[in-house]
């Protein structure tokens, strides 16, 4: 098994030269090259005053050499919780400069770029640095409903990545890919420092779509991949299990509840069952478990030298972990039950932090940003669930004078649409309230206190899914079938395919053709492969599209094309074998 090596000696300890450290663009980077940026970006910190850098990339791989370059020069690095403007825009006021990836930083302090310096190598050398005076800052919602700095030091760090790695060994010859950003710690952890630590690849890029994961799966030979509940929920909706059983190699889930739905899908699909990891910033891991595949999750196990307690008025968790950087016991907002051989079952959140889209985000924070805009008398905000189990923002809102008479000239959608880029500035797109109510006061008790059901009875909640289009016309004749369809906005694969954009996916649009071509053509033929796809033009909900269906029985092929107002969107071809 392979030792954790510390990030504090990563350079003294070293690496092989010619060892890959990452894949920018498809490319590996080896640790000598590896080395020679941090050197490089190392001796460019040493030409720039100031201690404190918020560094700005979506890129892993920069922001690994960005971090290691901070720490053998005696540099602070400061994580955003995300590239919104307005949050960017507080946060450089409180740093000494930006450090930024191929770019000029969109503000008005001094910047440097992570590439591009040409310092001759020998001129830094990367001695181990002290792990206690080397930190990064990361943020967090906190629990007072503003977004709160915590701060990390590099000897914390590697105290967890040890655990880490010694509770999930390395597999050989493994790249580890991830859907979640580097700027959070999860993400740090899982598909940085621990690679780094380990000697394990890392891909620079942040995967968005599961269709890049199963086209990569299709070249990778292994991947450890580290994802969210979000992604996963979406991706169990239209990735082929037959293409990634054998690839993904390892798959860990954190930042938020893991449906058990979910986790089976891939549980009994893959190879190794769904790691799920709890944590949070401030605390780091506290435990984990493995969905088995049996739709019933098993008790989270605290994770080694992780010491938990139960406050026993409340029920909610209190954290010692040597993963805590010089903070006393953490007190969660999470309420837990012990089991008898030490594991612990969540029970939900005793405050008003909660997860969306595995973005922390405080219902305070939104109902005052909300009530902060000059057209808003009051706000509330809780969270509702949509027809596939998705959690999303719905806010009821009192409005001002003004506010009504704008809402009247309008209209709903546009002036809803105001209030969200009034929050965008501060807030990820994936946590601004989807649905709206405007009303003259807010739902309450008797006793004058928010109330959770009247809030959302204004929102009439369902649970009906709908997974297929509307047919709208049908011709059929032997060799050949077409459909007129329609794409219903409550269509499930819609839901978080994106927010603010949602499209349909193209492998929805080619399950629908294999369906159909089953049902009405083909019912003595099995699925075989598909041939010749093209995607053209997106779909979104409500569109109308015509899907034309011919079969051609000597070739065992069925030939399809989706085409809406004279311009096609999608064709291909699926063959299909005779049953034997």
């Amino acid at each position: 098994m392979v030792t954790a090596r510390s990030i504090s000696s990563l350079f003294a300890d070293g690496l092989p030269r010619d060892d890959p450290v990452a894949f920018v663009g498809g490319k590996p980077i080896s640790f000598a090259k590896f080395k020679g940026d941090v050197a490089a970006l190392s001796a460019a910190f040493k030409e720039k005053p100031g201690g404190r850098w918020l560094l700005l990339s979506a890129d892993a791989y920069a922001v690994a050499v960005g971090l290691l370059a901070a720490f053998h020069t005696s540099r602070t690095i400061i994580l955003p919780a995300n590239f919104q403007m307005g949050h960017i825009g507080e946060l450089s006021r409180k740093v000494d400069g930006v450090l930024v990836e191929g770019r000029t930083a969109p503000l008005s302090v001094r910047s440097l770029n992570v590439f591009g310096h040409q310092t001759p190598r020998a001129s830094v050398r990367l001695e181990a640095f002290d792990s206690d005076r080397a930190e990064v800052f990361l943020h967090t919602a906190g629990t007072t409903g503003n977004p709160e700095l915590v701060v990390k030091s590099i000897r914390c760090l590697d105290a967890e990545v040890a655990v880490i790695a010694a509770t999930f060994p390395r597999i050989p010859s493994t790249i580890v890919r991830a859907t979640v950003p580097a700027h959070h710690l999860y993400g740090l952890m899982f598909r940085l420092l621990l690679p780094l630590s380990m000697g394990e690849p890392f891909s620079s890029e942040t995967l968005q779509y599961p269709e890049e994961l199963e086209r990569l799966c299709r070249s990778d030979n292994k991947i450890r991949l580290i994802s969210s509940p979000a992604f996963l929920r979406r991706a169990s909706l239209v990735l082929d299990m037959d293409v990634i059983k054998d690839r993904i190699i390892e798959l860990f889930s954190s930042g938020g509840p893991l449906s058990a739905e979910t986790a089976t899908t891939f549980s009994v699909g893959l190879a190794k069952p769904v790691v799920e990891i709890y944590g949070s910033t401030e605390t780091g891991a506290i435990g984990y478990r493995v969905w088995q595949g049996t739709g019933e999750p098993e008790p989270l196990m605290p994770f080694a030298g992780v010491e938990l307690t139960a406050d026993p008025d409340s029920s909610v968790l209190i954290v010692e972990s040597p993963f805590i950087c010089n903070m006393p016991p953490h007190r969660t907002g999470d309420r837990v039950r012990f089991s008898s051989d030490g594991r612990f079952v969540l029970l939900g959140r005793a405050d008003r932090i909660v997860k969306i889209e595995e973005q922390r985000v405080s219902l305070n924070e939104v109902e005052n940003l909300l009530s902060s805009q000059t057209k808003v008398a009051d706000a509330q905000v809780e969270v509702l669930e949509g027809r596939t189990g998705r959690k999303f923002l719905g806010a009821a809102v009192v409005l001002k004078a003004e506010g009504w008479s704008a809402l009247k000239e309008s209209g709903k959608r546009m002036f809803s649409r105001e209030l969200r880029a009034g929050l965008a500035p501060y807030l990820d797109l994936a946590v601004l309230p989807r649905k709206w109510r405007f009303v003259k006061r807010l739902p309450q008790t008797v006793k004058g206190t928010p109330s959770l059901i009247q809030f959302r009875a204004l929102f009439g909640e369902t649970n009906n899914v709908i997974t297929s289009p509307k047919i709208l016309e049908r011709a059929s004749e032997p060799s050949g079938l077409n459909l007129k369809l329609k794409l219903p906005a409550e269509l499930k694969y819609f839901d978080g395919h994106f927010d603010g954009q949602p499209i349909l996916a193209g492998v929805v649009l080619i399950a629908w053709a294999a369906n159909f071509a089953r049902n009405d053509l083909v019912a003595d033929r099995v699925f075989q492969r598909m041939e010749a796809l093209k995607f053209f033009r997106i779909l979104t909900p409500e569109d109308e599209v015509t899907l034309t269906l011919s079969f051609s029985k000597d070739k065992g092929a069925i030939q399809f094309r989706y085409e809406s107002d004279g311009t096609t969107n999608a064709s291909g071809r699926i063959r299909f074998s005779v049953v034997a």
